[in-house]
């Protein structure tokens, strides 16, 4: 009995490490391409309009994260849209042809029972802890060029 549980513990937590980190794959592929999506919707209307046409990647953005496996409004209210020009410094304005990066961070929650502890203490990336909960802050950047 003694060998069963010594044998047990640790195989539980290597199949709860395996959930936590296929559910952050998926959670990482999804803010790939909620940032691809945004600096798309970005690119075609930041000519015209630069306010707007961000205030629409961050609504894209915004969807899409909500609207993945796992995604809540809690989670989705942890997404930050930056547009630079050299990655570095703010843009207000864009000209036809210019290439502007779209920096996209969204949180994902770490919902795996001890795993999340683990992760969250062990990662070496942002954090958030909101009461029992813990997030890791998901980032994925795109160059975009205006149309």
């Amino acid at each position: 009995m003694t060998e069963f549980l010594l044998a047990g513990v640790p195989l539980l937590l290597l199949i709860l490490a395996i959930v936590q980190l296929s559910l952050l794959w998926a959670g990482k592929s999804a803010v790939d391409t909620a940032a691809h999506l945004a600096a798309r919707k970005f690119a075609r209307t930041a000519r015209e309009d630069f306010r707007k046409a961000r205030e629409m990647a961050f609504l894209e953005a915004f969807q899409v994260c909500r609207n993945r496996p796992g995604g809540t409004f809690g989670s989705a209210a942890m997404t930050a849209l930056d547009v630079t020009k050299d990655g570095e410094q703010g843009a207000n304005r864009a000209d036809a042809g210019e290439a502007l990066c779209v920096r996209l961070t969204h949180g994902v929650e770490l919902v795996v029972p001890w795993i999340d502890r683990l992760l969250f203490i062990f990662s070496p990336g942002k954090m958030i802890r909101l009461g029992d909960h813990y997030y890791l802050m998901m980032r994925s950047t795109r160059w975009v060029t205006v149309e």
